[in-house]
């Protein structure tokens, strides 16, 4: 169906895609992973032309989309694409930004493009906001809107460039569950994402490219649970890797549970380890930052993430004590006995200078 064929694109800096090839058949749900900068959406826009690279070729059902003679408008009309940002119209209502395109483009009837942008509400579960300004939505829903949108001109593919990333956490699984029923439906989807979590459940390929194109692609259970390649390795492992410096003057108890909490999010997560986030802060950060005179500490926090959710293990290394900060002064017996009530184990070691503390979750 869609079929790149030795690309290269140059922002002027270098190319930041060289020599890129990749088939998507009709049906599937190709996931693009890989760095800040590698070029995922910059790859994702040069498959509908809204960005042209500077050589190759480009075929969608074997039209060449580079080509100077080719209608790239009526080529388009194949192929949906939904953005980070929504790209709503805040001037019209719900229903008026799935009409438009029907009734200006295919020439439907208001009537007709009505009913039908009405069930697609339904489809996406925004049935009854019909009438909604969009700026009473959440971010949630405008994005159920604008794949609603999408849907309305009957796409053969639907691009979907990073659909989650502006979310807020809670809203992130209503839109996954849109997207994945889309594709248990059989819509053929590329999709660019940081999500790994979402991305192992509906990719039927992921794509991972680093080093100016397709560094290793695999089935999600072969990339994920197996990579060959070093890159991908280091990228998976950094992907579920939070970490951060604490210190005592600038130390944010809710801010560091709200980035924890949402970094969690991407993997398969239990409430008990949702509440140890909070009893961590509570009752080990706090009175590390508290204990009277005790030098300040000064912590680097690093949570490491595995795929299924069993195992999260948190690693917190204490600069600036001299004594266990698991015992007094830091911590007494009821501090340490709620933290264990949550964690699977909790054990404090001397690492050089510095303690550490190892907790699983």
């Amino acid at each position: 169906m869609i079929s790149v064929r030795n690309i290269t694109k140059d922002f002027g800096t270098g190319p930041i895609l060289e020599n890129v090839s990749m088939d998507i058949k009709k049906g599937e749900s190709v996931v693009i992973i890989g760095g800040s900068g590698c070029g995922k959406s910059t790859l994702l826009r040069c498959m509908n032309r809204l960005i042209t690279p500077e050589k190759g070729e480009i075929y969608i059902d074997g039209v060449n989309i580079l080509d100077k003679n080719t209608d790239i408008d009526k080529v388009r009309r194949k192929m949906g694409m939904v953005y980070q940002h929504f790209n709503l119209f805040s001037h019209l209502n719900v229903l008026e930004n799935i009409i438009l395109a029907p009734m200006k483009v295919d020439g439907k009837s208001r009537e007709e493009a009505e009913a039908e942008g009405r069930e697609l509400l339904k489809k996406v579960g925004m049935s009854g906001r019909e009438a909604n300004r969009i700026s009473s939505l959440s971010g949630g829903q405008k994005q159920r809107v604008a794949i609603a949108r999408t849907l309305a001109m009957h796409p053969e593919v639907i691009l979907f460039d990073e659909p989650t990333s502006a979310l807020d956490p809670t809203m992130v699984d209503e839109v996954e569950s849109v997207i994945r029923n889309l594709i248990t439906d059989g819509m053929t989807s590329v999709i660019v994402t940081h999500e790994m979590r979402f991305a192992r459940k509906i990719a039927s390929r992921v794509v991972f490219l680093a080093e100016k194109g397709i560094y290793e692609e695999n089935a999600p259970e072969e990339l994920f649970g197996n990579p060959k390649k070093i890159l991908t390795q280091r990228f998976l492992y950094r992907s579920r890797m939070y970490e951060t410096v604490l210190e005592a003057e600038s130390f944010d108890m809710y801010s560091l549970v709200s980035e924890l909490l949402d970094f969690l999010r991407r993997f398969e997560t239990t409430e008990q380890q949702k509440s140890l986030i909070k009893v961590v802060c509570d009752e080990l950060l706090y009175p590390l930052f508290n204990a009277e005179d005790q030098p300040a500490a000064r912590m680097n926090l690093r949570l490491l993430c595995s795929e299924t959710g069993i195992n999260h293990i948190l690693r917190i290394n204490v600069e600036g004590i001299g004594s266990d900060p698991l015992a007094e002064p830091y911590l007494d017996e009821l501090n340490l006995k709620i933290l264990e009530n949550y964690a699977g184990f909790v054990f404090s070691k001397k690492a050089a200078d510095d303690w550490e503390i190892v907790i699983q979750m």
